[in-house]
């Protein structure tokens, strides 16, 4: 759990090098759309490692690195490709755990029953269900999570632990002296505002 400016892309480009590095095997890492799977990949680049996309909407289908940033979508209709060479899936934005993603992590740990799997949020909790993990390292068990889909939180960093760490700016809070008069506003026949007297 990651508040959001911890830099989860720089933390799965470190997880991705690290499990490869022990395991000696491929690495899938999911991102729910194309543009999180390129900003995702430029980061394990920069760390000087070679890495592949396999996204239909980024226009690559690549798998001769040992790691591979790719979209759900892409991988499910590609299921055969991604068997037990690999080691790990490393999951972007893992409170959206999706049909898709369950499809892909049960075949995946089919070919390879000692599959890690390893999720990424800022937030970790969803409306109706509760959190998605059933136990956090340091509270324990929880009792609101339904169905939850991770087994452990493993580490969190909040919003507040960073801005004391200096990595991000605290937020500054000021009076405004403009304020809006709305009283005198009513609705139309549709339920909304006209557009000319909020101008006025």
């Amino acid at each position: 759990i990651a508040a959001t400016g911890a830099g989860k892309s720089h933390i799965i480009a470190s997880i991705a090098e690290l499990v490869h590095g022990m395991s000696g095997k491929k690495i899938l890492c999911l991102a729910p759309s194309g543009e999180l799977v390129e900003q995702n990949y430029a980061k394990y680049r920069a760390t000087g490692a070679l890495a592949s996309i396999y996204s239909a909407s980024l226009g690559k289908k690549d798998m001769k690195h040992s790691v591979i940033f790719g979209t759900p979508q892409t991988v499910a209709n590609s299921l055969r490709k991604f068997d037990s060479r690999f080691a790990a899936v490393i999951v972007d934005e893992a409170h959206g755990i999706t049909p898709t993603l369950k499809r892909i992590i049960d075949h995946m740990r089919s070919q390879n029953p000692l599959l890690r799997v390893i999720g990424l949020s800022a937030t970790p909790s969803r409306m109706g269900t509760g959190y998605i993990y059933a136990h956090h390292y340091k509270t324990g068990f929880r009792d609101n999570a339904i169905d939850p889909f991770f087994h452990t939180a493993i580490y969190e960093i909040g919003a507040r632990a960073l801005i004391n760490e200096g990595f991000l700016t605290p937020p500054v809070f000021d009076t405004v002296a403009d304020h809006y008069d709305a009283l005198s506003l009513a609705v139309n026949s549709r339920g909304q505002f006209d557009a000319a007297q909020i101008e006025t």
